[in-house]
């Protein structure tokens, strides 16, 4: 098991942890890169409509139609786990439970997060932000599918996740740690970086632990 903690910032001012301009750009290009596809879409739907009329109407609509509910939930999703929305004081544990779940495959995924039980009565400013990224995490490790778990134990909160296989990409292990350095990070390891950006901006220690079968993300909340 992995121990790493906010242990270069003790703050209630976030601008003081200063985030690189290498992993702004990464951070952007994995946005725009997961942006594309649904938004092309919608642009390819409109052009078969201009080059076969009516007849392809009804399916290009149908496309477009999914497309931009793509589009849309991705947005409401990287502006909660990103950008300045999720640490705003009125996020809530359904707003990221809802946000979550429209953005998972729902056929290869479940999420388990009982919301009347595993939210804790008080919690620092961006601690869904914390929750929502973990999620994406852990989600983003289990490639065949699998459940995530959510659960509250007082003061800890572990996000956790099994499945068939647990395969994490290179360098994300050590990124969510904050053991890469600028010139390594990449858009594929750049989410556990910026993860653990935020833990140290609201002063949260944070846990990792991999298992054949699980992995577990354990956030504990300052008292």
């Amino acid at each position: 098991m992995s121990h790493f903690a906010a242990d270069t910032v003790h703050t209630d001012n976030a601008d003081i942890v200063s985030l690189p301009v290498r992993a702004v750009e990464l951070l952007t290009s994995r946005i725009c890169h997961d942006l594309v596809s649904p938004v092309g879409a919608v642009s390819n739907g409109v052009e078969f409509i201009r080059d076969m009329g009516e007849d392809a109407l009804q399916d290009s609509i149908s496309l477009i139609e999914h497309s931009a509910h793509q589009a849309s939930v991705r947005l409401q999703l990287f502006r909660l786990c990103y950008g300045a929305g999720g640490s705003e004081k009125l996020v809530s544990a359904k707003m990221i439970y809802e946000s979550f779940m429209n953005y998972i495959d729902k056929p290869k995924f479940g999420l388990q997060w009982d919301l009347l039980n595993d939210v804790p009565d008080e919690l620092p400013d961006g601690f869904f932000k914390l929750i929502l990224n973990s999620l994406i995490f852990i989600h983003d490790g289990l490639p065949k599918g699998g459940t995530l778990t959510v659960r509250s134990h007082g003061h800890l909160m572990t996000v956790e996740g099994r499945g068939d296989m647990i395969r994490l990409r290179e360098g994300c292990e050590d990124a969510l740690k904050g053991n890469v350095p600028v010139s390594d990070l990449d858009p594929k390891n750049i989410h556990g970086y910026i993860t653990h950006y935020f833990s140290q901006v609201f002063d949260v220690d944070m846990e990792f632990e991999q298992t054949d079968d699980q992995l577990t993300i354990r956030l504990y909340i300052p008292q």
